[in-house]
């Protein structure tokens, strides 16, 4: 894989990007830091667009909602906020109990939802942020989130190592895998709502097929902890980012490693393009790197 580094923070800090949003045409990124900020980078010149600020902590999560103006994310300062970037206006704000770890919006963008430290997840309207649902997920730090059939279900991931899926229709729970004997740290879905992979603390990745949950596949490379995951959008491919300093592809049908390059520092993002084209990932230097597949 080709790397090439698109945006470096230069502001005489580095602050380690947290998490990162690819626009729905490509054209942009959005990327959260651990300065409370957050970043839209243009992916075509690399230059910086804009620079969003207001949260008062970590972070944790972002993504575009239907363009390059509407932005959604949430952060260790406990909320989760809408920003209209073009008309600069104060984003729409929901409150939470703890710091909000996780962050997901479903394909139809009707509705989001928002994991936090206590295990409780918030599920939304994605045009207002009026809350739908409060649900007590997990008793544990709520380490991922992820729509699947539409929007009717929820995944969600917490740091004790609990998988579960949640039925939005009586928010109950619809399936639950055995519970593992590790942290998972990251969690994706493919498109069709059929897989399930997490990425765990000890490095290891899990693929689990929703039409045999019994049989568990696994993906082993990484030495050290899987923070970020993604699915091409035609759920074949997957690519995974690591403390240990590399990403990885990885074939979904054939369960094998298909491409890796490294870092001179821990990959704590990564994100496919629309075009399946490229990946790009964030680190723990604050750099954005386009990796040409």
């Amino acid at each position: 894989m080709e790397q090439t580094l698109l945006f470096q923070q230069n502001n005489g800090f580095m602050f380690p990007i947290t998490c990162l949003s690819v626009g729905p045409k490509g054209r942009h990124i959005a990327y959260g830091a651990s300065d409370s900020t957050i970043t839209v980078i243009d992916t075509r010149t690399g230059k910086k667009k804009q620079t969003v600020e207001g949260h008062e902590g970590r972070i944790t999560g972002v993504s575009f909602k239907d363009n390059r103006y509407h932005l959604l994310s949430c952060s260790w300062d406990q909320t989760t906020r809408l920003w209209d970037t073009k008309e600069s206006t104060e984003p729409i704000i929901l409150k939470h109990s703890s710091e909000v770890k996780a962050l997901a919006t479903a394909l139809d963008q009707s509705k989001g939802a928002a994991g936090a430290r206590d295990g409780e997840v918030k599920v939304f309207s994605l045009n207002t942020l009026k809350n739908l649902r409060n649900l007590q997920a997990h008793q544990s730090e709520i380490t991922g989130v992820s729509f699947i059939d539409d929007g009717t279900k929820l995944v969600t991931t917490s740091w004790n190592g609990e998988c579960r899926i949640w039925d939005l229709t009586s928010y109950e729970i619809a399936h639950e895998l055995p519970k593992l004997n590790d942290r998972i740290r990251s969690v994706a879905t493919t498109p069709d709502g059929v897989r399930i992979v997490l990425g765990l603390h000890s490095g290891t990745i899990l693929s689990i097929d929703l039409d045999s949950p019994s049989e568990i596949g696994k993906l082993q490379g990484h030495t050290d902890v899987v923070e970020a995951l993604s699915i091409d959008y035609t759920g074949e491919r997957l690519a995974s980012g690591s403390w240990d300093r590399t990403l990885r592809l990885w074939s979904l049908n054939s369960m094998k490693e298909i491409a890796s390059g490294s870092l001179l520092t821990g990959i704590t993002a990564v994100e496919w393009s629309p075009t399946n084209e490229v990946v790009y990932s964030g680190d723990f230097s604050g750099a954005l790197i386009s990796w040409s597949v």
